[in-house]
Parts: C-alpha cells; structure tokens; sequence
C-alpha cells in the first residue's frame, strides 16, 4: 500500500510538472512568435524576437508562482 501511494505520489508529480512545462513552453513560443512578427513589420532583426519570448515567459513564471501579496 505504502509503495502505491509513494507510486501515485510521483504520477502525480510528475503530471503537474510536466503541465507546467507545456504552459511555459506555449507562453515562449507565443511570445517568440509575437515578437517575431513585430520585427518582421519593423524590419528589426529577427533574433530580437527571443526577447519577446523571454519577457513573455517571465511574466507567466512570475503571476504563476505564489507570492506575498497574493
């Protein structure tokens, strides 16, 4: 019994992380993307992009993780 919970306990861990990991990868590639098209339209050079992909992937870890003022 032991060992199926320690077991349902790592399934479920590892379902959340792997959750979380999908969203912040999602959130990157809107960003890269977003940025992307903003240098495209400006003719900037298109590796700025990662910048938008950066910011956007930090906003998301920042308003996803708890803090004091929640």
């Amino acid at each position: 019994m032991s060992n199926n919970g320690f077991l349902g306990f790592l399934k479920e861990l590892g379902a959340t992380l792997l959750g979380a990991l999908v969203k912040f990868i999602l959130a990157f590639a809107v960003g890269t993307g977003g940025g992307a098209i903003v240098c495209w339209y400006y003719g900037l050079p298109l590796a700025l992009s990662i910048v938008g992909g950066i910011l956007v992937l930090g906003l998301a870890l920042a308003l996803s993780t708890d803090s004091l003022f929640d």
